[in-house]
């Protein structure tokens, strides 16, 4: 993959990473109950997921 593209690609998991975690800020501000932090862990346990890191985390932290 040439170095123009390698860019793009990191510029759009960024902007999706961005775009979830305000979503699941909001989701998880409107759902869970009253803790500090709710916004934020909710939008970082988003992001990761949205941008396929959550599932590498998954695969290769709970099944060695």
């Amino acid at each position: 993959m040439n170095k123009r593209a390698y860019e793009l690609n990191i510029l759009g998991y960024a902007i999706v990473f961005v775009v979830t975690f305000f979503i699941g800020g909001i989701i998880g501000s409107l759902s869970l109950p009253e803790f500090p932090g709710r916004f934020f862990i909710s939008g970082i346990v988003f992001g990761a997921f949205a941008t396929g890191a959550g599932s590498v985390i998954i695969k290769y932290v709970i099944h060695r």
